[in-house]
């Protein structure tokens, strides 16, 4: 991913995604090695504390922090992941209220931006299409793959989404036939430009890193011949995927 700061603000969409509800903000940072301890702990101590504040207020719909896992250019890609979900863009949170959480604490011990540096902000909305195993618990979601996809027509994509992929990942998921323990996806809203061109968005959620690195197999229901032939008749480019570690998330 090229690093684009972009400035957060929502575009005219079709009446189709307008209508879904919340977005999400994707925050990536680059945190030097040294300080990853540091950041995580202020992330999970802090920062995770405010965000269930905020989304007992109604400001917030979903936070969480995450850590990259392998990659290229390691000493330069971003390597932390944060999401932010609010369930109206337009309606501000108040982020120095942490120090109120935290009187007896210096910002500056609580605050992660001088320990890290953003590289990248990615807006979407949220399409409400998460499906999960029965009887989730926090241990089936340790790992994330996320994905942008680079599509031709995003109506057609989604469709194919809702159509087909959705309802084959949760019969297997409800089989207790699938290495995937979740899944959903939303709509790219910014930035829109040649150095990022992907419109779509999906998640896959894994309880072990080795189900993340090898999400198919044998006892899985098998893809029908043909599956994605016409999928790949709309793919316009490769995807950007990456895989994370779930430090720690927060959602209502």
């Amino acid at each position: 991913m090229k690093k684009t700061i972009m400035m957060l603000f929502i575009i005219l969409v079709s009446s189709q995604f307008i209508q879904a509800q919340g977005v999400s903000v994707h925050m990536y940072r680059r945190v030097a090695d040294t300080d990853m301890e540091e950041v995580l702990k202020r992330e999970v101590q802090y920062w995770s504390k405010f965000a269930e504040s905020e989304i007992e207020k109604g400001n917030m719909s979903f936070w969480g922090v995450f850590v990259r896992i392998g990659g290229t250019d390691l000493e330069n890609e971003p390597n932390i992941l944060i999401i932010n979900g609010f369930p109206d863009i337009d309606k501000e949170v108040n982020w120095g209220g942490v120090k109120d959480m935290f009187p007896d604490t210096k910002m500056e011990d609580i605050d992660t931006r001088g320990l890290s540096a953003t590289t990248d902000m990615i807006v979407l909305k949220d399409l409400n299409n998460h499906i999960q195993v029965p009887d989730a618990t926090g241990d089936d979601f340790q790992f994330a793959r996320i994905k942008y996809h680079n599509v031709k027509d995003l109506g057609w994509h989604f469709e194919f989404e809702a159509n087909k992929v959705k309802p084959f990942f949760k019969a297997d998921m409800d089989a207790g036939k699938s290495k995937r323990k979740g899944w959903g996806n939303a709509v790219v809203l910014e930035p829109k430009s040649e150095k990022f061109p992907y419109k779509a968005y999906s998640y896959n959620l894994f309880s072990k890193l080795s189900d993340a690195l090898n999400p198919r197999h044998k006892e899985g229901t098998p893809f029908p011949n043909g599956f994605f032939d016409e999928y790949q008749k709309n793919v316009a480019g490769p995807d950007d995927s990456r895989l994370y570690r779930v430090v720690k998330v927060v959602s209502k």
